[in-house]
C-alpha cells in the first residue's frame, strides 16, 4: 500500500507531502483544486510517460517521491528480487525526478532503473484507474489471463499438460524449418562442422586431462629437486639413527612399564605402535617413488606439446576442455541430422504430426474446463454488474476456435457485454456510456481484486456520470473493495465520500503571488461540512448539514 506522498516542485504544487492509510481515502475538492495533479504525480511514480510541463515554472526539476508498504505483496518482493534490488525491510521507496529538459530518472530504494523496470514493479503494487482510461481489464489479450486467474488452480495440471506439450510442438517445427530452409550457407557450415570435429576428435579430448598434464610436467621439472627431497625422507627413516627404530625402543619400555603399571600407558603404547606401522610404509612408499623421479626429456615434451594443442584449443574456440567435449558431441549430432537430411526430416514430420494430436487434444480437455469455470464467472459478473443498478445488463464469455493452437490454448477468449436489454453483446472496450463504463470496471475490479494480487489501487472520478441509488452502490463497492487492499479514490459524491475511512480535502491557495495546492485531512464536523457541500453543490447548510450526519451514519453502520 501506498503509506507516503511526497511531491515538490510539481505542476501547481510547491511542496507537499500526504499520509495515506488503509481502507477506503477520498479525495474531493472544488473543480481545479489540484486533485488530478496529485493522480499525476502518483502516476509518475508507476511508469507514466514524463513530461516538462510537470515541472513548476521557474525551477530545474520536479521530485516525486512514495513510500510503499510491500510486506503483503509476494508479487512485487519476486520482480525486486528478479531486478536485483535490493530490500533492507518491508518497505519500498519509489522517486522520480523530471527535469525542465524533459527527460527524467526513476530510482527504486536508491538504485537507479529503467522506465521499464520501474513499470514492472510498481504493476505489482499500484493500479490507477480512470473513467476514460483503457484499461487492462478491458482489452481482450488479457481476459483469458483474468479467467485463468480466477479459476485458481482448478485445472492447472491441464494447463501444465498442455503448456509443456505445446512447447514440445514448437521445438519441434522449428527445428524442422531450421532443416527445411537449407541452402548453400547450410552445405559451408556442414563443411565447417565436419572440419571442427574431425579436429577435436583427433585431438581425444578428456575431462580433467588440463589438471593431470599440469600435475605431471610440474613433477618432471622439478625431477631432480623431489628425488633429493624423496631420498633425504627416505634416509631419515633407514639411517642409523632412524625414528622407526626409536619408536620400536619406545614401544619396548612402554610394554615394560605396562607389564608393572598395567593400563597406565596402554593407549600411549598403542598410539606409538601405531606410528610406527605408518612410518614403516611410508619408508616403502618413498623408496618405490624414487624410482620414479628420473628426468625424462622426452616424455615433457610429450606432454608440454599436448598441452600446447589443448590450450591452443580453448583459444581457438572460447571454451574449455569440458565444454569442447560437449561441442564435439553436439557436432556430431548436426553432422548426422544434415547429412541424413530427408531422413531427418520425415522422422521430424511425424513426431510433429503425434504432438499436434496431443495438442489439440490437451487443448480440448482445456477448454472444456475452461468453460466450466467460466459459467460461474460469468454469474459472478453478471450479479455484480446489476448490483451496480444495471438491472438488465448481460454478460457472455465467448469462446472462439483458433486458427492454430497459441501457447495459451485452442480456443479465443473474450468477455462480451450487453449493457441494455435489446442491445447486441459487444467487447467491453466498445461501451459508450461513460457511467456504464464505471460501474462495470468496478464491478470487474471487485472480482479480480485478490488474484491481481496488487496491494492498492486508485480510482480518478470512476464515480462520474452516476448518481442516485447507482451511486450508492458504487460507494459500498469501493468499500467492499477497501476490505482487501487499499483504496484511494478521487470522487465528487457524498455518497463515496460518506463511507470513506479517510477524508482528504484538496484545496487551492495563493502564496508569494503564486498558486499552489495543499491537503487537509478532515475530522468530524470539517467531514460533515464538505459531504454536505458535495451533497448541495453550493452554500452548506443547517439541512445539508444533517443530510450529511444522517449519510454517514447511514453507511457506517
Amino acid at each position: 500500500m501506498l503509506q507516503t506522498l511526497s511531491i515538490k516542485q510539481f505542476a501547481i504544487i510547491d511542496e507537499l507531502e500526504i499520509h495515506f492509510s488503509d481502507g477506503l481515502t477520498v479525495l474531493s475538492g472544488e473543480t481545479g483544486s489540484g486533485k488530478s495533479i496529485i493522480i499525476d504525480a502518483i502516476g509518475q511514480l508507476i511508469g507514466m510517460r514524463a513530461s516538462s510541463d510537470f515541472v513548476r515554472h521557474g525551477e530545474k526539476k520536479a521530485i516525486i517521491e512514495g513510500i510503499f508498504d510491500i510486506d503483503n505483496s509476494k508479487e512485487a518482493i519476486s520482480v525486486l528480487n528478479e531486478l536485483d534490488i535490493d530490500i533492507d525491510e518491508d518497505f519500498l521507496l519509489v522517486k522520480r525526478e523530471i527535469f525542465s529538459s524533459g527527460k527524467s530518472i526513476c530510482r527504486i530504494n536508491n538504485q537507479i532503473v529503467t522506465l521499464q523496470d520501474l513499470r514492472k514493479v510498481m504493476q505489482e503494487l499500484l493500479d490507477i484507474h480512470g473513467q476514460h482510461e483503457t484499461q487492462t481489464l478491458l482489452k481482450q489479450k488479457y481476459h483469458l489471463k483474468l479467467l485463468d486467474d480466477y479459476a485458481e488452480n482448478q485445472y492447472s495440471r491441464v494447463k501444465e499438460q498442455y503448456e509443456t506439450t505445446f512447447n514440445e510442438y514448437k521445438e519441434k517445427k522449428k527445428e524442422l524449418e531450421e532443416l527445411q530452409s537449407a541452402d548453400q550457407a547450410l552445405l559451408q557450415r556442414l563443411d565447417l562442422m565436419k572440419f571442427q570435429f574431425e579436429e577435436l576428435q583427433e585431438a581425444s579430448l578428456k575431462e580433467g586431462e588440463i589438471t593431470q598434464l599440469e600435475s605431471d610436467i610440474k613433477r618432471i621439472q622439478n625431477s631432480e629437486k623431489l628425488s633429493l627431497a624423496l631420498n633425504n625422507a627416505h634416509v631419515t627413516l633407514t639411517d642409523e639413527h632412524a625414528i622407526t627404530d626409536r619408536l620400536y625402543e619406545l614401544s619396548n619400555h612402554l610394554q615394560t612399564i605396562d607389564d608393572i603399571i598395567p593400563g597406565r600407558f596402554k593407549k600411549l603404547k598403542e598410539d606409538i605402535d601405531q606410528f610406527y606401522y605408518t612410518l614403516e610404509d611410508a619408508k616403502h612408499e618413498l623408496y618405490d617413488e624414487m624410482s620414479n623421479t628420473e628426468f625424462d626429456e622426452q616424455l615433457l615434451n610429450e606432454l608440454e606439446s599436448r598441452m600446447n594443442l589443448l590450450n591452443n584449443l580453448k583459444r581457438k574456440y572460447g571454451k574449455t576442455i569440458d565444454e569442447l567435449i560437449t561441442y564435439q558431441s553436439k557436432l556430431e549430432s548436426e553432422i548426422a541430422k544434415i547429412e541424413n537430411y530427408e531422413e531427418s526430416t520425415s522422422q521430424l514430420k511425424e513426431e510433429i504430426d503425434l504432438l499436434y494430436e496431443k495438442v489439440i487434444k490437451y487443448g480440448q480437455s482445456l477448454s472444456k474446463e475452461r468453460r466450466i469455470v467460466a459459467r460461474t464467472l460469468r454469474d459472478h459478473i453478471v450479479a455484480e454488474i446489476q448490483n451496480l443498478q444495471m438491472k438488465d445488463a448481460n454478460l457472455e464469455i465467448s469462446f472462439q476456435p483458433l486458427e492454430t493452437p497459441t501457447i495459451e490454448g485452442i480456443e479465443f477468449v473474450e468477455f462480451l457485454i450487453s449493457p441494455n436489454k435489446g442491445e447486441p453483446l459487444k467487447s467491453l472496450n466498445k461501451i459508450a456510456s461513460g457511467g456504464e463504463l464505471s460501474r462495470i470496471m468496478l464491478a470487474l475490479k471487485s472480482i479480480f481484486v485478490e488474484s491481481r494480487g496488487q496491494t492498492a489501487i486508485l480510482f480518478d472520478e470512476v464515480d462520474s456520470g452516476v448518481s442516485g441509488q447507482a451511486a450508492q452502490k458504487m460507494a459500498e463497492k469501493m468499500r467492499d473493495i477497501a476490505k482487501y487492499i487499499q483504496v484511494i479514490c478521487i470522487s465528487h459524491l457524498p455518497q463515496v465520500a460518506s463511507m470513506s475511512d479517510h477524508h482528504l480535502l484538496i484545496s487551492k491557495m495563493s502564496k508569494n503571488d503564486r498558486t499552489t495546492t495543499q491537503v487537509k485531512e478532515l475530522k468530524k464536523e470539517d467531514k460533515i461540512d464538505e459531504i454536505a457541500r458535495m451533497i448541495s453543490g453550493a452554500s452548506v447548510t443547517e439541512l445539508t448539514r444533517e443530510n450529511a450526519r444522517e449519510m454517514i451514519a447511514q453507511n457506517h453502520k
